[in-house]
């Protein structure tokens, strides 16, 4: 899972647009008519100037399907430059179709076609920008509110889940149930899994009774890192301001998994996204954050890119086996009440502490972290 592995996974959606005026065709709006499907699809290569600059967006492209099924007169509607829309026309040219059918026959039909071209597919953007951070309503670790800017950063839809986590114990033996020092774990480390097998039926729960030096481990693996305290409250909060909830500021059980309503956690992704696109941002479990958890931190926080308990965030991941202070939680669980799961709540664990509701989700920088090599254990 190391570098950009994943940038030329491109996902390609075809939108028929019918009504479209063509030499070939009258305007299409006889209920019988079939549209055009995907025969030999090729998926764009992303341009390396592209991926340099992380430029991500879609490029929409305009195509006659003729009726051999060979797109036509190819045109791109947008610009978004890098490469992009060369790269997109160059797959469509490569691409066939089974023909659009009407009344039997195979005819021809304008469409638009639009190359989704994502950096990292299963993460999304949250932009750079200020918000308010705390609420003067809460616990006293939540105030005050105070304004933090927060640079860019990609975040994981959802959890890591248990099929996720076991690619990482499979490859880094290290960091198997059994196999990890007593140091780094409280004895109950990935304690509902079967030696090195998570629960059957459950790879797409959220892996559970895993540390903090374990969920910094996979992170690091993972080419990600865990997300500060200030970037999860932003990517919680989304585009709202002074809500209680990632939706606004009233909960039910149709939202989110709290109050021993399930009595467990469930597969990720079962609620509604947030605004952000993001899964499960309150609920189901508590997730690690990279900082320290400092009680009065928000008294005298840095209004830029705040982090507690180190200077930068390549502090921690360089140093992380060495470190033994409480680290931040967010986002309640499945076992928390409706005051725990607001967006502001804070929570804190050992580091070397699991729970049957605690789990994480990663973040990646825009400019990736330069790690320096750690002691034991050490991920490969």
């Amino acid at each position: 899972m190391k570098g950009l592995e994943n940038l030329s996974k491109v996902i390609c959606i075809l939108i028929l647009i019918l009504g479209y005026q063509t030499a070939d065709t009258d305007i299409l709006d006889e209920i019988d008519t079939i549209a055009p499907r995907f025969k030999n699809r090729v998926n764009p290569d992303y341009p390396k100037n592209a991926q340099q600059a992380q430029k991500e967006g879609t490029v929409i492209l305009q195509a006659r399907i003729d009726v051999d099924g060979i797109p036509k007169d190819i045109v791109a509607l947008t610009n978004l430059g890098f490469g992009l829309e060369e790269a997109a026309i160059e797959a469509l040219k490569n691409t066939t179709f089974h023909p659009a059918i009407r009344a039997g026959k195979p005819m021809s039909i304008r469409a638009e076609i639009p190359y989704n071209f994502n950096l990292y597919p299963n993460m999304v953007l949250i932009p750079a920008g200020e918000f308010l951070m705390g609420s003067n309503m809460g616990d006293t670790d939540e105030k005050p509110i105070h304004i933090v800017y927060v640079d860019t950063f990609y975040i994981d839809i959802h959890e890591v889940t248990n099929v996720e986590y076991k690619k990482f114990v499979d490859a880094n033996p290290q960091w198997q149930k059994d196999h990890l020092p007593s140091a780094f774990h409280d004895g109950d480390y990935l304690k509902h899994w079967n030696d090195n097998n998570y629960p059957i039926g459950e790879g797409n729960y959220p892996v559970v009774y895993v540390n903090w030096y374990a969920a910094v481990a996979y992170a690091e693996w993972a080419d990600k890192r865990l997300p500060t305290e200030a970037e999860w409250e932003k990517a919680a909060r989304g585009k709202l301001v002074g809500k209680k909830y990632p939706w606004g500021d009233a909960i039910d059980a149709s939202k989110a998994n709290y109050s021993r309503n399930i009595g467990k956690a469930i597969p990720a992704g079962t609620y509604p996204k947030s605004d952000y696109g993001l899964y499960d941002m309150v609920g189901n479990v508590q997730e690690w954050c990279l900082d320290e958890y400092n009680s009065e931190f928000y008294a005298d926080s840095p209004p830029v890119n705040p982090i507690s308990g180190a200077d930068s965030m390549p502090e921690i991941v360089s140093n992380f086996t060495n470190l033994k202070h409480d680290r931040v939680l967010r986002g309640g669980s499945w076992n928390s009440d409706i005051w725990e799961v607001r967006s502001a709540n804070r929570s804190k664990l050992s580091p070397a502490d699991t729970r049957s509701d605690v789990g994480f989700r990663c973040v990646r920088t825009v400019t990736p972290l330069k790690h320096k090599e750690t002691g034991l254990p050490k991920s490969n």
